[in-house]
């Protein structure tokens, strides 16, 4: 049998606990309770025990649920397990500091149920894209190391996920590349190429038919011979990639900055997060159906072991 997906809620609110475990049974999860930090880093650390997505308080009777994350990211077995912060502050600098930090998402409460079953479940999904994008860096390191100027065409989420993994070797920010690159490359299929607008991702999200919807575009008669490019330029002090998709575009100064964080929608933070810690410069042009992302080759860049923020 299935291990069952297995959160953490920390919480100094008994009632709170039980709403949120009471929540999550719903879509079959289990769920393990600690209202202070030092209840929760023991869960963390017993043997046996195996945390799949962790939602952090702000507010604790012993601290700040962030520093807790702090700590985890420190331990490789803990590290990639996707944080959900949650309080009662709307504090855009609490908001600016948690998202710094990696978080995945940051409920403001209070928040209904649907709501946050969809950013659980998108949390845990994407800690296991990640996973499988990073386990494949390695075997293709070496010949990718050689390209200085390529230009690529790609049509499915796969070929997008495929791309990022063996492109994100180029630089010495790997493991911040690969969500960056991935961001910007699944925009260009869904949003771009396919047509999925955002309220319409939202309840596909929320129901669980989003990648069902993708594979039903894909082989419309009308998609079937659209494909996005990725045309990547690589010098000695820079890799310029430049995404382009078939799509009308859309004002992307919405999803660029902080806003993208404070808004309720499960989904529409990954190209605020991709230009936060993937790419140094990252810019839509034109009519916004076309993606500029810089990395600087001259600074050294963030542990390839560091935070693994969430989906858009």
């Amino acid at each position: 049998m299935a291990e069952p997906v297995t959160a953490l809620v920390v919480d100094d609110e008994e009632m709170t606990r039980a709403i949120v475990a009471g929540y999550l049974a719903r879509i079959g999860y289990r769920t393990l309770e600690a209202e202070t930090l030092a209840q929760a880093w023991s869960i963390l650390n017993t043997p046996g025990v195996t945390i799949h997505v962790a939602l952090l308080d702000r507010r604790l009777h012993d601290g700040d649920g962030l520093e807790l994350y702090e700590r985890m990211k420190a331990v490789p077995a803990l590290a990639e397990i996707p944080v959900i912060i949650q309080t009662i502050s709307d504090s855009s600098a609490e908001i600016a500091a948690a998202v710094r930090a990696g978080v995945f998402y940051y409920l403001i409460k209070p928040y209904d149920g649907a709501l946050l079953r969809s950013v659980v479940r998108a949390a845990e999904e994407s800690s296991g894209r990640m996973k499988s994008l990073r386990g494949n860096l390695r075997s293709r390191a070496d010949a990718i190391a050689l390209l200085r100027d390529a230009t690529f065409r790609f049509r499915t989420p796969q070929e997008a996920q495929n791309l990022a993994i063996a492109l994100s070797s180029l630089a010495n920010t790997t493991h911040s590349l690969t969500f960056g690159l991935s961001e910007i490359l699944m925009n260009a299929v869904e949003h771009g190429n396919l047509g999925i607008g955002f309220e319409a991702k939202s309840i596909l999200k929320v129901d669980g038919k989003l990648g069902g919807e993708i594979e039903r575009r894909l082989a419309l008669p009308e998609n079937r011979d659209k494909h996005a490019t990725l045309r990547v330029e690589r010098g000695d002090d820079r890799i310029v990639f430049t995404v382009t998709d078939t799509g009308p575009g859309f004002d992307s100064s919405r999803y660029l900055t902080l806003d993208a964080f404070q808004s309720t929608a499960t989904h529409g933070r990954g190209i605020a997060l991709a230009r936060m810690v993937g790419f140094d410069r990252l810019a839509y042009v034109g009519t916004g159906n076309q993606a500029v992302g810089v990395v600087d080759l001259t600074r050294s860049g963030p542990d390839a072991d560091g935070p693994t923020p969430g989906d858009r």
